[in-house]
Order: C-alpha cells, then sequence, then structure tokens
C-alpha cells in the first residue's frame, strides 16, 4: 500500500468563534476519483478551499507526494496540480465544456509576437479527459 498523493493531518480551520474544521485527516490516492460526503455545514467546502488555497488553515499539515506544503493561494495549489471545479454550472454558461476545462490554463500559441488561444488543442484535450472519464 502506497501513501496518499494528498493528505490532511490535524486541520482546523475557523471563522471567528465558528470552528469549521476541527482535526482533520484525509488521504486521498493517486489516480482514483475521491468523493468527499457530508451533511450541510460538515466542512466538505472549507477543506476543498484549504486544499485549493482559498482559506488558510488555523494549524494542521497538509502533504503533497509526503511532503508538507503549504498552499497560500490557488497558483501554490495549480504548482502541486491541484484544481478546483466547483459545482457552480451557471459560473461560466457562455464558455463551451472545452474552455471551461481550461479556464485559468489556457492552451497559447505564437504567431510571430503575439499569443492566442489555441481552441483546437484545447478541444482536443478536453474530449480526451471526457474520454478517459467515460472510460472509468
Amino acid at each position: 500500500m502506497t501513501d496518499p498523493l494528498l493528505s490532511l493531518h490535524g486541520v482546523t480551520k475557523s471563522f471567528g468563534a465558528v470552528q469549521a474544521l476541527a482535526g482533520v485527516v484525509l488521504g486521498v490516492p493517486a489516480g482514483q476519483v475521491t468523493a468527499l460526503v457530508g451533511d450541510n455545514g460538515a466542512g466538505k467546502s472549507t477543506v476543498i478551499k484549504a486544499i485549493s488555497g482559498i482559506h488558510h488553515t488555523d494549524s494542521g499539515e497538509i502533504r503533497w507526494d509526503g511532503e508538507v506544503v503549504h498552499v497560500h493561494s490557488p497558483r501554490d495549489a495549480a504548482a502541486l496540480g491541484i484544481a478546483t471545479v466547483y459545482q457552480d454550472l451557471a459560473l461560466c454558461d457562455n464558455l463551451s465544456a472545452a474552455a471551461n476545462v481550461f479556464l485559468g490554463r489556457e492552451i497559447m500559441r505564437s504567431v510571430g509576437p503575439f499569443k492566442f488561444l489555441d481552441h483546437r488543442k484545447m478541444r482536443e484535450r478536453a474530449a480526451e479527459l471526457f474520454r478517459e472519464l467515460q472510460s472509468e
């Protein structure tokens, strides 16, 4: 059995007098889809926001591939390979599925001194990802 790719150990988070997370322990193995399930107000969104750099934890550790990491921003999370897809389907309803997949990390192509979105590559890669998800 291998160590989880992402793990939380004793993570806490409070918002004023409200303790949202109390000693969270979580392990997420590599290469698997993992669901975080619980009642409303259980702290699911707070855990996800801590992992993705939106909320800073008050205590505890976040480890990536066994190493303690400090995720202070979504950019820090992205550098590790962590991306968050929010459940609000209307967030970017004016964009295609491929554009939503690459939102914030678009594939660019250069033409001389100019850079443009590479819509074709994003569509192709998104289609690959969707096929992988269907085969699981």
